[in-house]
């Protein structure tokens, strides 16, 4: 059990901590982030104008840590434990959100989960940190909330609660999944009730007599979990769909495709990082920076357009007027998290902090991205069962069939953008002919299948057409 300190002796404000505007190249586009491409996902994450995140670009790059959307994930995380009394509160249910995260770090075997996880990112209150733990059970996890001091008489120990963040961590997918898959574990549950917020363990006699802490109020701690998994090994996470835990999970890959590949690349990144801090050439050549990440400060306002489209959200669940995919069935609850941590950054250290619709289309970029990663991991996992199949001696017939649903799942997922693409195109220019409809929104790629996206959106109510003459002519509806 450890708590990394903060370096720095005072709270000290660096110019990358005073308040910031993010400046996004597709929130007044109308866009959805589910129709961006993973490069403009990217730069609408990491590259929006707001220097912290700019800082650890500059780190992730310049150190080799890693693709920086995984390095975000411990800002992200240290942020949440720099101020482990933060909440949202949005009128929905009489509970407030805890800023309480779990993460899986995805890469193949030696790109270095831990590596990542080692950048200097420190909490920006001094004195403060969190307690970085790998608990074998629920039990064991509970118990790290509290600690052991001095009896009140001076006869031996008591325990009670701390008021410390804690880090559970496992480095592989294996290991977390040897102490949660069996039948009587309780890490996942427990883990899933922190997520939450809400109260979580029991009353054992057998561990009050052992001194271990039993159970925590709901709303009284901060809890933030990584665990690292390769893409076709992540099947104990992904097994359960409806379970609860996957849901919960933001998903950040370890590889980065834009990486530098020469020393020259890499000390280019070092430069402009000394640049950056106002440092002088050299400073940084051999070593990172420590950076201080605030979460944050005070209240947490959620601002009225968000309020309306979560209370809208909840209406439609509720009223099952929404089919809502079992993975993301979370999906609000976590933006509004990913929002908050946003807000506080471009806050500053000491802005009033608000939950806007720039907040709010930054954390729905994270969710896509993580939803990508996921999905990577989905066909990995499912592309080593269908190996697993052919080792066995799966016959010919099989793997044809295997490769032909793999070929349909494609071609579905692809008619699926396409459709949402034509429904958003359509929104915007309400009439369209299918000439004019095909040349906006098809390219030689998915061109085959604009009758079968054409059908989706209008079976779903947003399209109709009519007949002008020989012409068809393509109308928004509006009615999904």
């Amino acid at each position: 059990m450890s708590i990394p300190p903060n370096p720095n002796s005072a709270s000290v404000t660096h110019p990358y901590m005073r308040s910031s505007v993010p400046k996004f190249a597709y929130i007044d586009d109308g866009e959805d982030p589910k129709l961006l491409s993973d490069d403009e996902l990217y730069t609408e994450i990491m590259e929006c104008g707001v220097p912290l995140l700019d800082l650890i670009g500059l780190m992730a790059r310049g150190y080799q840590y890693g693709n920086p959307v995984a390095v975000l994930s411990k800002a992200i995380a240290t942020a949440a434990c720099d101020v482990p009394e933060a909440s949202i509160i949005t009128g929905i249910g009489d509970k407030p959100i805890p800023l309480n995260f779990l993460f899986c770090l995805v890469g193949p075997s030696g790109l270095g989960k831990g590596l990542t996880l080692s950048a200097p990112i420190f909490t920006h209150k001094p004195l403060s940190g969190y307690r970085s733990v790998t608990p074998a059970s629920g039990e064991a996890l509970i118990a790290e909330f509290f600690e052991t001091v001095p009896a009140a008489d001076g006869k031996g120990v008591e325990t009670q609660r701390h008021s410390d963040p804690v880090m559970a961590s496992w480095g592989e997918i294996d290991a977390f999944a040897a102490k949660s898959g069996n039948s009587n574990s309780t890490l996942d549950a427990i883990m899933r009730s922190l997520w939450t917020g809400e109260s979580a363990g029991d009353t054992s006699i057998y561990r009050k007599k052992s001194g271990m802490g039993c159970v925590l109020e709901a709303g009284s701690y901060r809890f933030v979990m990584f665990v690292g998994a390769q893409p076709d090994h992540a099947g104990v996470l992904l097994q359960d769909a409806t379970g609860g835990t996957l849901q919960r999970l933001l998903w950040m890959p370890l590889w980065d495709d834009d990486a530098p590949e020469t020393m020259a690349e890499v000390d280019s990144y070092k430069r402009r990082l000394e640049q950056f801090l106002r440092s002088a050439p050299g400073s940084f050549t051999d070593r990172c920076p420590n950076v201080s990440v605030w979460g944050p400060r005070g209240a947490i306002t959620v601002s009225s357009s968000i309020r309306d489209q979560i209370t809208m959200d909840r209406g439609r669940v509720l009223r099952r007027k929404e089919d809502v995919d079992p993975l993301d069935s979370h999906k609000n609850n976590l933006r509004l998290r990913l929002a908050a941590v946003f807000a506080g950054w471009t806050a500053g250290v000491s802005g009033d902090v608000v939950v806007s619709d720039d907040a709010w289309w930054w954390a729905g970029c994270v969710i896509e991205y993580s939803k990508r990663t996921r999905e990577h991991c989905v066909a990995a996992a499912d592309g080593a069962k269908k190996k697993m199949s052919r080792d066995a001696g799966k016959d010919d017939a099989e793997r044809s069939m295997a490769r032909e649903a793999a070929i349909l799942e494609a071609e579905r997922e692809k008619t699926d953008k396409l459709s949402l693409r034509i429904i958003s195109y359509m929104e915007q220019h309400r009439k369209v002919s299918r000439r004019e409809l095909s040349q906006a929104v098809t390219w030689s790629g998915n061109r085959k299948l604009l009758d079968k996206a054409l059908q989706l959106a209008m079976d779903s109510g947003d399209v109709s057409f009519n007949s002008v003459g020989r012409m068809t002519e393509y109308v928004y509806t509006g009615k999904h």
